[in-house]
Formats: structure tokens, sequence, C-alpha cells
């Protein structure tokens, strides 16, 4: 007689995967902005949840991968997503991105920071 209790199998649960991709230039000369933190978020009515981050490269690109595990509740199903630059080890955005509401599983955000507010660090 076998003694192993009966476990019903359990489906494999498949997450939907997200990908924001981007790139960061300063507005007007199209200077891209290497070196700044992108944090993405989805806008909550109550409590925005934080999807991932990434830094900036050379030429201001960045990626950032997330699931719907990362937002979704009983009455989201799509993220609305947007995103705020940071200076490496600064605690406040120096800028945040419009709200992309419902955003598809892949986007692309061109962001361009308006020069008074780039950091003195990456000032030419």
């Amino acid at each position: 007689m076998d003694s192993r209790p009966n476990l019903l199998p359990v489906p494999w649960i498949r997450w939907q995967r997200f990908r924001i991709d981007g790139v960061v230039r300063e507005a007007g000369v199209d200077r891209p902005l290497p070196g700044l933190l992108v944090r993405a978020f989805d806008k909550d009515l109550l409590r925005d949840d934080y999807l991932g981050e990434c830094e900036t490269d050379a030429e201001g690109r960045f990626t950032i991968h997330f699931t719907d595990a990362d937002f979704k509740d009983l009455i989201e199903s799509q993220p609305d997503l947007y995103l705020c630059l940071f200076e490496p080890g600064a605690t406040r955005p120096i800028l945040d991105t419009a709200v992309r509401d419902n955003a598809t599983p892949s986007e692309f955000f061109e962001v361009e920071v308006p020069p008074q507010q780039i950091p003195a660090s990456l000032r030419r």
C-alpha cells in the first residue's frame, strides 16, 4: 500500500511578461543622458506598484523587465505605467513622466529632460 498523500497536479502558472525600452535625452539638443536611474511604476488608486529599475547606458538607453505578477489585481489586468528619473544616490526624482494608461506588453519611452532639471554631474 502506498502511504504517500494524493496530490493534485498544479498547472504551470504563466505570468505575462512586460518590457519597457526607452531613451533619455536632454530636451532641445537630443544629447543622451547616461548614468541616470530609471524606475518604473504602475499607477494605482491607493499605492503605486514598483515594477523595476535600470541605469541608462552611454547612449541614454534603458530596458526594464517585469511580469503581471508585479501589478495585477482583481480589477487591473494592464499596467498604467510611469517612469521616475533619479540622479544616482538621490531620493527625489529629477523628472516623472506622464502616466501611460493600459500599457501593452512592450512599450517604448522617449524621455526629454529640460536642461534646468539635468543634474550638475551630467551637464557639459
